[in-house]
């Protein structure tokens, strides 16, 4: 692969929902670019209930950015954004993010961006998940379960980003528990590809290591570049 990266400069990985395994493949996917040499930084624009998230962004990337700056909106309820930052007491100022977000972007040649549960969440009374990512005006990769019921939540999930005209360059499904792999996963990564017409990049296999807060770097970037194919979505 002569070179990865082709168009993108970045991009936005939403999922079907909440703890859905969004943290797991952005992380992977910047230990495995790194591998290639690409200059990835990594950026959490609002999180809700901790910044353990984008610590493990932090140390996937290896960056040593400050953490204001990687997630600049830091909520502490585990809550839809909108409904956190009224409990805190909070007013989330969009052009905190857009402005860590373009200095993040000069300094890097790829950037991976992290959303906050899924597509629709509300982050103000006025702005959702999906109009964060239009201003960013980055592609999106759908992050969803493995199991049964996925082809239900990414089918809406891949309806309401074509609503709003996203650029969808794949899905990922994530095995988020460690039981035996049934009908279900056997069959739905074909069946989503059959009705979406967008390539199910890879299916990421359940790893009790993907539970620590600082990984193997080496066995982030291997999990990912051994079960993603990232030429699909980049190039």
């Amino acid at each position: 692969m002569v070179k990865l990266i082709d168009s993108l400069d970045g991009i936005f990985i939403t999922g079907t929902g909440t703890e859905i395994g969004k943290t797991v493949v952005a992380g992977g996917l910047a230990a495995a670019l790194k591998t290639y040499d690409v200059h990835v930084g990594v950026m959490k624009p609002i999180s809700s209930g901790g910044v353990a998230d984008a610590h493990f962004l932090k140390h996937a990337a290896q960056v040593d950015d400050p953490l204001t700056l990687i997630n600049p909106i830091q909520l502490e309820h585990p809550l839809a954004p909108s409904v956190a930052a009224k409990l805190e007491d909070n007013v989330i100022d969009i052009s905190n993010i857009t402005t860590a977000y373009n200095q993040l972007k000069l300094k890097y040649e790829f950037l991976i961006v992290e959303g906050v549960g899924g597509i629709a969440v509300p982050i103000t009374d006025e702005m959702l998940i999906v109009h964060l990512i239009k201003r960013l005006n980055l592609p999106v990769l759908i992050v969803a379960d493995a199991g049964l019921g996925t082809i239900n939540h990414t089918l809406l999930t891949v309806a309401f980003a074509k609503q709003y005209n996203l650029e969808i360059v794949g899905i990922v499904l994530n095995e988020r528990q460690n039981k035996p792999i049934g009908i279900a996963e056997q069959t739905n990564p074909a069946e989503i590809e059959r009705i979406t017409n967008i390539p199910v990049i890879g299916v990421v296999p359940y790893d009790k290591k993907w539970d620590s807060q600082k990984p193997d770097v080496t066995f982030l970037a291997e999990c990912i570049l051994n079960n993603v194919d990232l030429k699909k979505m980049l190039v």
